[in-house]
C-alpha cells in the first residue's frame, strides 16, 4: 500500500495533508488535542462575470506590429502595456476552518498516514484512531474519531471571509457568508481596497456539518458539544452560489445555507458504506496504471533524505502516487485544478491561485491520460470549452480575429483578455492554442475526447491564421512575447519582439493538428500556413528566444518556453536543426539556473528525457527532491508558496524518463537516472498504446504493448538491452 507517513502532527498549513473529491477539498492537520480542518470549495471565487476586453487593443495591435517591424521594440513594449491591457482576474477563496477540541483522549504514540491508492487519511494519536476522506460518489466529507474509553469534544468554525457560524438544535453547524466582490493579486502588495465587499454581487457560500455519535450532544449559538462519546463522526458538505461562468452568482448566504443543510438532513449516512463506496471509486480511478520503484515503508522525511543521497526509488514512487492522488482528489466533476489544485488558505493567494495558462494549468494535466486517468480530464475539457466561448469575444474585440484566444491568466469567470502589467506575462494570446494542443494530445490516449479536442484545435487554428503576419515572405507572430522574460535592446529590458520561439512552436503544433484533423477549407489553410511559418534562428546559446535574434536577459530563466517544440509539444524531432539548437539552449539554461522552483525542475526532467540525457535527468531529480518540496511534499515555489503543478509535472517527468517517442517511434528508458535502476510499470499510455514493462540495473527485462483500436501510428524502437517484448495487439 502506497502511503505518505509522518510521525508528528502538522503545526502549519504546509505540513497538513489534503483530501478532496474535486469539489470539496480539506487540509487536515491531525492535531493531538485540537484538530483543524481547512475547507475549500472548488467553486468559491471572488467576483462575478465581467468583460475586460479592450476595444482599443485592435488598433494598438497594428501600432505595436509596425513598431516591431521598424525595430522600435521599446515603443512596441510600451504600446502593448498601455493600450492592449484589460484587468486582473479574480481569486480562488478559502471557505473556512472547522475546529474539534478533544478532552479525555489518552496520550501515546502518534502517526498519520495518507493512503494514496485508497484516498483515506489515517491518524493514530494515543488511544484514538481517526480517519478523513471526501467521497465523490456521495459528495460529502467524512471525519471519524474513536477511542476505547469515553471522551468529550467541542466543534466550532470560522471563516476569513465575510460570514459567521451558527449551530442548530439537531446538531448541525453551519458556516456561511459571501465572497469578496474583488480580490486583487497578492503580487501587487499592500494596496487600498485589495479585498472589497462594496458591491454585494459576489457568491454566497456555506459549510454545513452533521454530527453522529454515541455520546450526548448539546449546542450553543455557535458550537456543538459532545460528552461521554467513544466515537464521533462528522459529515460535511460545501455549497456556493456559483451558477456558471457567464451567470451572476446567487449571493444570499441564508439561501445557500438552507440548500447545504437540506442536503445533509436528506441523507442518512452509514459510515462503513460511505467508506466502502469511496474507496472503491477512488482506487478504481488510480489503479489503471501503477509504478513500482522500490519499497517505501519509512516516513516521508527519511525517504526524502535517502532519495537526495542517491537511493530515490522509494520517494519517487511515493511522489508519483502522490501526484496521481492529487489529480484524483482535485479534478473530477467541478472546476479544473488551479495553481494550488483545490487547496488554498489565503484570501489573496499566490498569483490569485488562478488558471495560469502559460505553463502551469497545462502542466497540471500532462500526465492524466498517460496514467490512464482520463476521467480526471473532464473539468479540463469543460474549462477549455468555456474559455473558447469567452475567448471568441476577446479574439474579435482585441485582435479582430476569428476563433478564440486566451491570455496567461484565467479564472472561474473565464476571463480571457490580458491583465494589467508587463507584457512579458500579461500579453500572451496564444495560451488558448496551448490549451487546445494539450487537449488534442490527450485525445490520442483518450479517443472519447477526440471530437471535443478537434473542435478546440479548429477554433484555435482560426485565431492563429488571422493573427499571423507576413514578414520577409514568411508568416510570423508580431508583437510576440515569451512567457515572463525579456531581452535587452538599446540597453533597455524589452518583452515585445518578433516571432518568439514559444509562440511560433505553439502555432506550428496547432496548425499541424488542424492540418491533420480538420476538414474542408480550414484543413487546406492550416497546411498552407504551416509551410510558410517562420523558423527561429540559432545563436551562441542555442535556439534564439525570439526570431529577431534575441536571447532572454535572464540566462537561467525558469521558463523553458523556447523549448516548447521539444516538450510538451513534439514539433521538433531528433535530427532536426531546431531540435539540436533547442538542446544547446537547454544545457545553457540549466548551467545558469538556480534550482528550487518545482514546476521548472519537473519541466527540466521532461526535457532531459526527450534529449536522452540520464545524467541531466538525474541532476534535475536531485534538485527537485532537495529544493522543490514543502514539508507535506507539496510542490514549492519561492519564496514560500505552494504550486501543485510541481507535483503533477513530476509524474509526467517520470513517465517521460521511462518511455518517450520521437518521429512515431517509442523508446524505453531514454533517460533513466542511476538512482532509479530497478522498477516496473503497468498501464502507461502513449499515443493510444498501453505499455507495461520491467527493468533491472537499467535494462529492460520484459515489456508488452497493447495497441487500442483507433490508436495512432507508433512503433516500438529496437532496444539493445531488450530481453523479451510481447505485442498483444499490433
Amino acid at each position: 500500500m502506497s502511503c505518505i507517513r509522518f510521525d508528528r502532527p502538522a503545526k502549519r498549513w504546509k505540513e497538513s495533508l489534503p483530501v478532496g473529491n474535486g469539489k470539496t477539498a480539506v487540509m487536515v492537520y491531525g492535531g493531538k488535542y485540537t484538530e483543524r480542518l481547512d475547507f475549500n470549495d472548488a467553486e468559491l471565487w471572488s467576483g462575478y462575470p465581467r468583460n475586460y476586453d479592450n476595444p482599443s487593443a485592435a488598433k494598438a495591435l497594428s501600432e505595436a506590429r509596425a513598431l516591431c517591424f521598424n525595430g522600435d521594440y521599446a515603443a512596441a513594449h510600451k504600446c502593448v502595456e498601455e493600450k492592449a491591457d484589460g484587468n486582473y482576474t479574480e481569486a480562488f477563496m478559502p471557505l473556512g476552518t472547522l475546529f474539534i477540541r478533544f478532552k479525555g483522549l489518552k496520550r501515546g504514540k502518534y502517526s498519520r498516514s495518507l493512503e494514496l491508492t485508497r484516498g483515506v487519511l489515517n491518524i493514530n494519536a494515543g488511544s484514538s484512531e481517526r480517519e478523513a476522506f471526501v467521497s465523490f460518489p456521495d459528495d460529502v466529507a467524512a471525519y471519524s474519531v474513536k477511542s476505547p474509553t469515553p471522551f468529550d469534544a467541542v466543534v466550532w468554525a470560522k471563516t476569513p471571509l465575510k460570514g459567521r457560524a451558527e449551530a442548530c438544535t439537531d446538531g448541525i453547524l453551519s458556516l456561511f457568508g459571501v465572497a469578496p466582490d474583488k480580490a486583487l493579486p497578492n503580487y501587487l502588495g499592500a494596496v487600498p481596497n485589495a479585498v472589497s465587499y462594496d458591491e454585494g454581487k459576489a457568491m454566497a457560500f456555506c459549510l454545513s456539518v452533521k454530527t453522529e455519535t454515541d455520546g450526548t450532544v448539546s449546542v450553543s449559538e455557535t458550537k456543538i458539544y459532545i460528552e461521554n462519546a467513544t466515537y464521533i463522526r462528522l459529515y460535511a458538505v460545501t455549497a456556493t452560489g456559483f451558477k456558471g461562468c457567464n451567470a451572476m452568482p446567487q449571493n444570499d448566504p441564508e439561501r445557500t445555507r438552507k440548500e447545504a443543510e437540506k442536503r445533509l438532513r436528506s441523507k442518512d449516512f452509514n459510515y462503513d458504506v460511505l467508506m466502502k463506496r469511496h474507496v472503491l471509486d477512488f482506487s478504481s480511478l488510480v489503479s489503471g496504471e501503477a509504478l513500482n520503484t522500490g519499497a517505501a515503508t519509512e516516513n516521508a522525511r527519511k525517504l526524502l533524505r535517502r532519495g537526495i543521497r542517491g537511493d530515490a526509488g522509494g520517494i519517487v514512487g511515493i511522489l508519483y502516487d502522490y501526484g496521481k492522488y492529487l489529480l484524483a482528489s482535485g479534478s473530477r466533476a467541478s472546476q479544473p485544478l488551479n495553481l494550488q489544485g483545490q487547496w488554498n488558505a489565503e484570501v489573496r493567494p499566490p498569483w490569485s491561485s488562478n488558471l495560469t495558462t502559460n505553463i502551469n494549468f497545462e502542466m497540471n494535466y500532462w500526465a492524466a491520460s498517460a496514467c490512464n486517468m482520463s476521467a480526471c480530464l473532464e473539468p479540463y475539457f469543460r474549462a477549455c470549452e468555456e474559455v473558447a466561448v469567452r475567448g471568441a469575444m476577446t479574439a474579435r474585440t482585441n485582435f479582430g480575429a476569428q476563433g478564440f484566444c486566451c491570455n496567461h491568466n484565467c479564472d472561474i469567470w473565464r476571463n480571457t483578455s490580458p491583465v494589467k502589467g508587463d507584457p512579458s506575462y500579461m500579453f500572451a494570446p496564444l495560451c488558448g492554442a496551448w490549451m487546445a494542443c494539450e487537449a488534442y494530445r490527450h485525445s490520442l490516449n483518450a479517443p472519447a475526447y477526440r471530437p471535443r479536442a478537434v473542435k478546440l484545435i479548429e477554433d484555435a487554428a482560426r485565431f492563429i491564421l488571422d493573427y499571423l503576419v507576413e514578414k520577409d515572405g514568411k508568416l510570423t507572430v508580431a508583437p510576440s512575447t515569451s512567457p515572463e522574460t525579456a531581452f535587452v535592446y538599446d540597453k533597455k529590458r524589452v518583452s515585445v519582439g518578433i516571432g518568439s520561439a514559444f509562440e511560433l512552436e505553439v502555432a506550428r503544433e496547432t496548425l499541424g493538428f488542424a492540418a491533420s484533423a480538420a476538414e474542408g477549407a480550414l484543413k487546406t489553410k492550416a497546411a498552407d500556413a504551416l509551410k510558410r511559418l517562420a523558423e527561429v534562428g540559432e545563436g551562441e546559446r542555442g535556439l534564439y528566444e525570439w526570431q529577431s535574434g534575441f536571447d532572454s536577459a535572464e540566462r537561467g530563466h525558469r521558463h523553458f518556453s523556447p523549448l516548447y517544440g521539444v516538450y510538451p509539444g513534439m514539433t521538433a524531432a531528433r535530427g532536426d536543426a531546431s531540435f539540436e539548437a533547442a538542446e544547446k539552449l537547454y544545457y545553457d539554461r540549466i548551467a545558469h539556473s538556480s534550482p528550487g522552483i518545482g514546476w521548472s525542475a519537473a519541466w527540466s526532467m521532461c526535457l532531459a528525457a526527450r534529449f536522452g540525457d540520464a545524467a541531466a535527468a538525474g541532476k534535475a531529480l536531485k534538485n527537485f527532491l532537495s529544493r522543490s518540496l514543502l514539508p507535506n511534499l507539496f510542490g514549492f515555489h519561492p519564496p514560500c508558496y505552494f504550486q501543485i503543478d510541481a507535483n503533477l509535472g513530476f509524474v509526467a517527468a517520470v513517465n517521460e524518463m521511462l518511455l518517450t517517442s520521437d518521429k512515431g517511434v517509442a523508446s524505453f528508458l531514454p533517460a533513466l537516472p542511476d538512482s532509479l535502476k530497478n522498477g516496473k510499470i503497468r498501464g502507461l499510455k502513449k499515443n493510444g498504446i498501453t505499455f507495461s514493462f520491467e527493468w533491472r540495473d537499467k535494462k529492460i527485462i520484459y515489456a508488452e504493448a497493447d495497441r487500442e483500436t483507433g490508436a495512432t501510428g507508433l512503433n516500438i524502437a529496437p532496444h539493445a538491452k531488450l530481453v523479451n517484448i510481447k505485442v498483444i495487439r499490433s
